[in-house]
């Protein structure tokens, strides 16, 4: 039996276009980080307004009257809510911990954790995340953005082929 999924040619010209409107209406394409590191910086302001207003990497977040009301939150919400609108209209919503036989459900946790923290550490070190350097870097030709995207799929291979025996 067939597996009930979403085309990924359809999926791929939708993602097209989506990219194609955040540049005609916004100016740039698209990346989800920057909302993370505002809300962090948010965060801290609430907490410790000095120090958030002393460190200029949040400080530019925070030079907004209503951060956030900021097109990156609203596109991070609605990233979330198109994924559970597409997974809702497949019938393939469910609360679950994919994971193989030879990894517990703590040890997968706690790895999923720790990667998106490195990932997300990463993607602020390197001033953007991996969907606005492959997407937006590479639509427009950038060099930098065809060799990340072609460095992350070898490391992906690379990365899968030494973790497989965990998820067999």
């Amino acid at each position: 039996m067939m597996e009930k999924t979403w085309s990924p040619y359809i999926a791929g010209m939708g993602l097209g276009l989506t990219l194609l409107a955040t540049f005609y209406i916004f100016g740039w394409g698209t990346g989800a980080s920057s909302a993370f590191s505002l809300t962090a910086a948010v965060g801290v302001n609430e907490i410790n307004p000095d120090f958030a207003g002393s460190m200029k990497y949040l400080a530019r977040y925070l030079s907004k009257a209503a951060p956030f009301k900021s097109w990156i939150i609203f596109e991070v919400v609605g990233l979330f809510i198109g994924s559970l609108i597409g997974t809702l209209m497949l019938g393939k919503f469910s609360l679950r911990i994919d994971k193989g036989e030879g990894i517990s459900r703590t040890k997968r946790i706690v790895a999923a954790l720790a990667g998106g923290v490195l990932i997300g550490f990463a993607s602020r070190l390197a001033r953007g995340c991996t969907s606005g350097i492959v997407l937006s870097g590479a639509s427009q030709l950038a060099v930098a953005g065809w060799i990340f995207a072609l460095a992350m799929f070898i490391s992906g291979f690379i990365g899968a082929a030494l973790f497989r025996r965990l998820w067999s």
